[in-house]
């Protein structure tokens, strides 16, 4: 009788473990989401052929500077170049360089583009008189050195997707990399970063659907009663063309000193360190006029008065631990202190502006963030 028993209870667990098993495998996960919001937004132009998971974060992580070497994008059959790896025209970056012949000849790149956008097409070149051609675009690029130089070749607007290059090259002309580069664009995440093998739930997609749409300024303030002040002359790298001063006749500043720039101007870089990821409301004591710089490398373009004011620079998002918040000063410009005003990031907080229904831990069907995603983009509502 007990052996009886114990056969039923193998069968019994053996029978859950087949529909847990059976559960794993149709579980709609966060990578499956991923994959049908590249299905739904035509994201999927930007990836390789066979995408690995770093491939879709790339994107999502909305950063768009991409940088190809020249002795990896080149076309092997037919391109008269050859792949050099000596520092005779100074230092390189990657494996080597490619280097052309005794008379003009044509290097043919392809590369892929994972966000579309307006870039910045840049390359690092030693010679005069390159054409590079991209679509129906042409541009004219020359070192005016006899070392590799980094040369701005033009600006152009592409697609997603295989970028094709012709480049007719100058005799013994070289090329070390090329890059493009755009203002990064809003990173699509949970706030807690992507896990692809856990099951989506209702509180990740509302932080998603939260950020597809823009709507970070609708967060609440938390319940930190003031905002976290950044004294600049104590924490950030202050470069030569700037100086810290007690000097009191361009306003009010609220630390002990403030800094300000000579009439070269100055890039401030001010580490920041956050205990949690989060939203945070960004102000600044300055002057000077026309003032630009970033947050983790999304940009912000501010007006400053004559004389140290508060300025709103934005909303942003820090990361759990450091953070670089860059200030490039105008001439004479300066800068006190940095106010961050963090936003409440509650579950509940994303659900009622989302308007995904609850509880936070609410596992998400197949059907729902489909539906999800298409009234979203039936209502115009995305950002990107």
């Amino acid at each position: 009788m007990l052996q009886v028993i114990r056969l039923i209870t193998v069968a019994i667990f053996m029978c859950h473990s087949t529909v847990w098993a059976a559960d794993l495998s149709t579980m709609f996960t966060q990578k499956s989401f991923v994959q049908l919001l590249f299905q739904r937004l035509n994201w999927d132009k930007g990836l390789a052929k066979e995408p690995l998971d770093r491939d879709y974060l790339q994107i999502l992580g909305g950063k768009r500077t991409y940088t190809y070497e020249a002795e990896n994008a080149f076309n092997e059959t037919t391109d008269r170049v050859t792949v050099r790896s000596f520092t005779i025209y100074g230092p390189f970056t990657g494996k080597g360089w490619i280097m052309g012949v005794s008379d003009s000849t044509t290097a043919d790149f392809t590369t892929l583009l994972p966000i579309k956008g307006e870039y910045i097409l840049k390359a690092i070149i030693k010679g005069n008189g390159f054409i590079w051609n991209i679509g129906d675009k042409q541009f004219s690029a020359s070192s005016n050195s006899d070392t590799f130089k980094v040369v701005e070749v033009g600006k152009i607007s592409l697609k997603a997707g295989v970028v094709k290059i012709r480049v007719t090259m100058p005799p013994e002309g070289a090329i070390d990399s090329f890059s493009f580069t755009a203002p990064d664009v809003t990173m699509i995440q949970p706030m807690a970063g992507w896990r692809f093998k856990d099951p989506l739930t209702a509180a990740q997609l509302s932080e998603v659907v939260v950020s597809l749409t823009g709507r970070h300024g609708q967060l609440p303030e938390s319940n930190q009663s003031t905002p976290q002040k950044v004294t600049v002359f104590e924490s950030a790298t202050i470069p030569s063309t700037a100086a810290v001063t007690k000097t009191e006749e361009f306003g009010k500043f609220n630390s002990a000193e403030w800094v300000r720039a000579d009439y070269h101007g100055a890039e401030i870089q001010i580490p920041v360190k956050s205990s949690t990821a989060g939203y945070f409301g960004i102000t600044a004591n300055v002057m000077g006029g026309h003032i630009t710089g970033s947050v983790n490398e999304v940009s912000f373009d501010v007006l400053s008065k004559p004389y140290l004011s508060i300025v709103q620079l934005g909303l942003f998002r820090l990361e759990s631990g450091d953070n670089l918040i860059k200030v490039n000063l105008p001439p004479m410009g300066g800068i006190d202190a940095l106010y961050l005003s963090a936003k409440s990031i509650k579950p509940t907080d994303f659900l009622a502006i989302s308007g995904i229904p609850g509880p936070p831990e609410r596992v998400i069907s197949f059907d729902e963030a489909d539906s999800t995603l298409k009234s979203i983009i039936n209502s115009n509502a995305l950002i990107r």
